[in-house]
């Protein structure tokens, strides 16, 4: 076998199809009284954007990815099918019992209970290196790199960093950065990759693809952005604990920004990305 081969998804099993393709796009799942599942989603990292601000007795809750509603759609024998898009400025996953209620819906997407990535830790490719020079990410990692590792010890242009937390901490980045796709880990040094995983034999290396993540790593990753007072461009109280203007507003997000920063209410696009003097009345 060639010691490189292109990663095509986790095997799914006959005639069923692998994440992410098992999931049906541009359609929503609406739950019409009676395939809206309400539990309790607060076990399961749902701590905001909950059917009345009631996430022990909800059928939605903000989610970071649709691996994550997938995963934990899997996790709830009651659930059988997951949808997943936006609603008031902040990306949600809905549980249902059925996908008989599925209309067109632009940018919503949805899957049953098994559509969903390998769990963690079964994702990892071990002894497995995914990245290659030529798809190296290279971006602003000073909120992550406490401990240094840095390329030529610039951390603010970087594709590489120290981790302490092993295979967890370096795939916990990968996920709050958005152009991430997938990462290895040598050791203590992760990196971080954009484009098309590759894997080739690497002893000792640990690699996987963004949604290769502990399912906890979505609820401990800040989703919504403290209040700070450092001098940044936009709106000065939004840019603290890791939060920049550039990880939030940057272009490339479109003109709704990084929907991870966003909580609908106190952190919206237009409140920290548009500086007040230019925004409309």
């Amino acid at each position: 076998m060639l010691p490189w081969v292109r990663y095509l998804g986790p095997v799914a099993a006959a005639g069923a199809a692998a994440w992410p393709g098992c999931s049906v796009k541009n359609r929503i799942l609406r739950g019409l009284g009676d395939f809206a599942l309400f539990t309790d989603v607060l076990v399961h990292g749902g701590t905001s954007g909950c059917f009345l601000d009631n996430c022990e007795s909800s059928d939605k809750f903000y989610c970071d990815a649709p691996a994550q509603c997938g995963a934990v759609c899997n996790l709830i024998p009651e659930c059988q099918f997951w949808t997943y898009g936006v609603e008031d400025g902040g990306s949600k996953c809905w549980l249902r019992t059925s996908d008989d209620a599925a209309e067109v819906l632009e940018g919503f997407l949805y899957g049953s209970r098994d559509c969903h990535p390998p769990l963690w830790p079964e994702c990892i490719y071990a002894d497995a290196d995914m990245g290659s020079e030529t798809e190296a990410l290279v971006s602003d990692l000073t909120n992550f790199a406490n401990r240094g590792g840095c390329r030529s010890g610039n951390c603010r242009a970087t594709d590489t960093f120290t981790v302490t937390n092993g295979a967890r901490g370096c795939a916990g980045v990968c996920q709050m950065i958005d152009r991430c796709t997938h990462w290895s880990l040598a050791g203590e040094q992760c990196r971080l990759f954009h484009g098309l995983p590759l894997k080739r034999a690497a002893v000792g290396v640990q690699s996987g693809v963004k949604d290769c993540v502990p399912l906890e790593v979505f609820a401990e990753v800040p989703v919504f952005p403290p209040k700070g007072s450092a001098e940044a461009p936009g709106n000065v109280a939004c840019w603290a604990g890791g939060y920049t203007f550039d990880l939030c507003c940057a272009e490339s997000f479109g003109n709704i920004g990084n929907s991870r920063c966003w909580d609908g209410s106190s952190f919206t696009f237009e409140g920290c990305c548009i500086p007040p003097g230019r925004r409309e009345l």
